[in-house]
């Protein structure tokens, strides 16, 4: 890792750790900080066509569409900003960002899927992929158990109850450079330091969660 990514991580890291709880939850503050500013309530009809991929509630059939339920608000907003700029590419999402024309409209549909009950999986044991996300520290970042840390967090997304199948693809991503929005600049070294292994373990134990 580079002296400037330890410098940023270990800087992020203490922030989080002095001011947030082991994870994110469902409660009612909870969900309305990560809600942000938009109004979730509008945001379900303005939703309609991201619900045909990533599920009525946020929660997608299909292991490569990720869940978004629970999601911060503030992240998901980064992403589509992402994808409308270019820093981001996929076929589809490229497409459906460019949509997303109106400011008030990101913030309302960021906002339903941020008022979800958390993205949850069927339970893994995996003590190899638990062992690993504490090494690297993932949980600085993500939260103990990939629930998220701190709110309205626009860096750093809820993975834990992700698809496998999704997060397989995003570490493998970094580590190749095929996705490079990491405003850290951890996730690439972080990846390269594992094999296909460790990055399967991993994300099978996060998607228990």
């Amino acid at each position: 890792m580079s002296n400037t990514s330890k410098f940023i991580s270990a800087g992020l890291t203490s922030v989080f750790l002095a001011t947030a709880s082991a994870y994110g939850g469902d409660t009612e503050a909870e969900i309305k900080q990560r809600i942000g500013s938009g109004n979730p309530v509008a945001g379900k009809d303005k939703s309609a066509m991201c619900q045909g991929c990533h599920g009525e509630d946020g929660n997608s059939m299909v292991p490569s569409f990720p869940k978004l339920a629970g999601q911060y608000a503030t992240y998901i907003q980064r992403q589509i900003n992402n994808f409308q700029t270019g820093t981001r590419r996929d076929p589809t999402m490229t497409d459906m960002a460019a949509t997303v024309t109106n400011r008030q409209d990101l913030n309302d549909i960021s906002a339903y899927f941020a008022s979800q009950k958390q993205m949850t999986g069927t339970p893994v044991k995996n003590e190899a992929g638990e062992k690993l996300f504490n090494k690297h520290g993932c949980l600085n970042c993500h939260g103990e158990i990939g629930k998220g840390r701190p709110a309205n967090n626009a860096i750093f997304p809820v993975i834990g109850g992700q698809h496998k199948d999704y997060l397989v693809k995003q570490m493998n991503d970094f580590k190749t450079g095929a996705r490079d929005t990491d405003m850290s600049g951890t996730m690439s070294e972080l990846a390269n330091q594992m094999t296909d292994a460790d990055i399967d373990a991993i994300a099978e134990y996060l998607s228990g969660q």
